[in-house]
């Protein structure tokens, strides 16, 4: 059987580890293909230090030859641009096609530049390439900033705009925010001038950890100096300017578009059938509505919660998801009956800046030091179980 994994991050890289010790332990005949347009995995939860030289690079992603090294999975790289249900192959831009007798969508999700404007002038923070690219920009506007004597292009320079309340632009803002005091000594730009400014549509942040979250996470970020502005939906984006809903603008000289996700339009277009969102629509065994051999997890799928909703884009589900798909492709090898994938939420949690943080523990909040020490925690604990499976 030839399994082929679309996508080389947290769902699609787990069910590719998991499949091939199953094999390796239990004699499965089968074969793995694991495509990625990249040739490293990027964990993605980090990005935000990334951007912000929280962290170097090289903690920011893992070489795939490394990873798979030993484990006898065949790497594919390309971009996929083409899925054919029927003839059970999939086509890479460079015109290879690629064969098999399952497939497994895990190829993520992509910004969703919801607003005119906003894909030409704003910078995007969803790929490791993003916040190589994000971090090298922001210097630069510091840097110039320090020999600008216009106060007006100064302000300008200064400001940055993150638009987008969830995830990604808390805990760009809050790294930003303790970043801006050492960019500063390097550069020599003025400290005082720093001005970072989080901009929500909704009337609260981080939507999926509840209204308690929102409250502490507007209070901590605005301790650390960030600008919280709620119910304020951007109606267009033009060069270093934000025009709001109700007729304000900022005038910024740095743009960060975190506003939602998406999953890739080729989804669609295979013919598969998807939410208003693009995710794939699955059953309860992750297998794609109207497929007998396709398979989607992660970001790209829209995976029942139980409770009437869809499961929030999270590594956490991403990961669960792909190491239940490796248990039930083996036990298929194996002529087994598949097994329901049921959600467990364990909790998320958040960082606001380096010494801070909010989340939930199996349903419990945590905030400050212990939450950090959690999300540390789990972080190396993903490094592990990657590294050693």
């Amino acid at each position: 059987m030839q399994i082929v994994i679309l996508g080389a991050g947290y769902a699609g890289l787990r069910t590719a580890l998991d499949l091939a010790r199953f094999r390796r332990e239990q004699g499965l005949d089968i074969t793995i293909r694991l495509v990625d347009q990249h040739p490293y995995h990027q964990l993605i939860q980090l990005l935000h230090l990334t951007a912000t030289a929280g962290i170097t690079d090289q903690k920011s992603i893992y070489q795939l030859d490394r990873l798979l090294h030993g484990r006898d999975i065949e790497r594919v790289e390309g971009r996929v641009t083409a899925i054919h249900p029927l003839e059970r192959t999939v086509t890479l831009a460079d015109g290879r096609s690629v064969p098999y007798d399952r497939l497994v969508l895990a190829l993520g999700s992509e910004t969703s530049f919801n607003a005119p404007g906003a894909r030409e002038h704003a910078l995007p923070l969803h790929t490791f390439a993003h916040a190589v690219a994000l971090r090298k920009h922001i210097i630069a506007q510091f840097t110039k900033a320090a020999s600008l004597t216009d106060p007006t292009e100064l302000r300008i320079t200064m400001t940055t705009a993150i638009v987008g309340g969830g995830y990604t632009g808390c805990e760009l803002a809050g790294e930003l925010a303790a970043w801006a005091d050492d960019l500063c000594q390097q550069t020599g730009a003025p400290r005082k001038e720093v001005r970072i400014a989080l901009i929500e549509r909704e009337d609260h942040l981080l939507p999926h950890l509840g209204e308690w979250a929102s409250h502490e996470a507007v209070r901590r970020l605005e301790r650390l100096g960030v600008n919280v502005f709620l119910k304020t939906p951007v109606t267009q984006v033009e060069p270093q300017r934000l025009r709001f809903a109700d007729g304000r603008m900022l005038r910024a000289g740095t743009i960060v578009w975190g506003a939602g996700v998406r999953a890739p339009a080729l989804l669609a277009e295979a013919g598969f059938p998807t939410d208003r969102i693009g995710r794939v629509l699955v059953d309860r065994y992750l297998r794609v509505s109207g497929q007998a051999v396709v398979f989607a997890i992660g970001d790209c799928a829209a995976v029942s919660d139980g409770r009437g909703g869809v499961l929030p884009p999270a590594a956490s589900y991403a990961i669960r998801q792909g190491a239940h798909l490796a248990t039930e492709l083996a036990a298929e090898a194996r002529g087994e009956a598949p097994r329901p994938y049921e959600p467990v939420e364990l909790g998320e949690v958040v960082s606001l800046g380096p010494n801070d943080a909010i989340g939930s523990a199996l349903g419990v909040p945590v905030m400050g030091y212990p939450a950090i020490m959690l999300k540390r925690g789990i972080e190396e604990y993903y490094r592990a179980t990657i590294e050693s499976a």
